[in-house]
């Protein structure tokens, strides 16, 4: 009964399947379509290499390329402060020292007020100093900074070029903050920010 169900389909595959042209070229046919979704299996991983391996390169190119930027800047840089005058070197160092140099913040800070307003507070935050670890080790430099408060009393017209003189530092200063308020009858300038030395 089972062949009887299937026997109309079966008459209607039978004449192709005895047609002489599909016997001859039905194995090749099917050897070709069989080889094909081997040969599609087997490079597809290949493919896939392939294509992660150029993004790769592509990234790694991109990194070089940067690298060859910064390379190309820091030697430009070299040799631009090279080519400057001993005074001009002098400021940069000065602006930017090879150490924390507390006592020269303290000073361009101090002067930075002039003789009219008073200093009422200068808090410098704990900085490690020398660092023997980093001595011992030839490390390139980097940049360090030292975080500072500072309060300076006096009248509001004495205040101001305190704020001129600042900006004005031989000192590399960032200031985070400032802060005008009145206490107790006198008119205080609070400035909050950051100096920064080659560690």
């Amino acid at each position: 009964m089972a062949t009887a169900k299937y026997s109309r389909y079966y008459t209607y595959i039978k004449p192709v399947i005895e047609n002489k042209f599909v016997k001859s070229s039905a194995p090749y046919i099917f050897s070709l379509l069989t080889m094909t979704v081997f040969i599609l299996f087997a490079i597809r991983p290949t493919i896939s290499t392939i294509l992660n391996l150029q993004k790769n390169i592509e990234n790694h190119r991109q990194v070089l390329e940067a690298l060859e930027k910064k390379e190309n800047n820091l030697t430009a840089g070299r040799n631009n402060l090279q080519n400057l005058g001993l005074e001009k070197r002098q400021k940069v160092n000065s602006s930017l020292p090879e150490n924390a140099d507390i006592t020269s913040l303290i000073s361009s800070l101090r002067n930075s007020s002039g003789r009219e307003a008073s200093v009422s507070a200068l808090q410098i935050q704990p900085v490690v100093l020398l660092d023997s670890k980093a001595a011992s080790q030839k490390a390139p430099l980097s940049l360090g900074e030292v975080s500072f408060s500072y309060n300076i009393q006096g009248a509001y017209g004495q205040l101001l070029p305190t704020l001129y003189n600042l900006q004005r530092s031989p000192r590399l200063l960032n200031i985070s903050s400032v802060v005008l308020s009145s206490q107790e009858g006198a008119t205080v300038l609070s400035v909050s920010g950051k100096a920064y030395f080659l560690k």
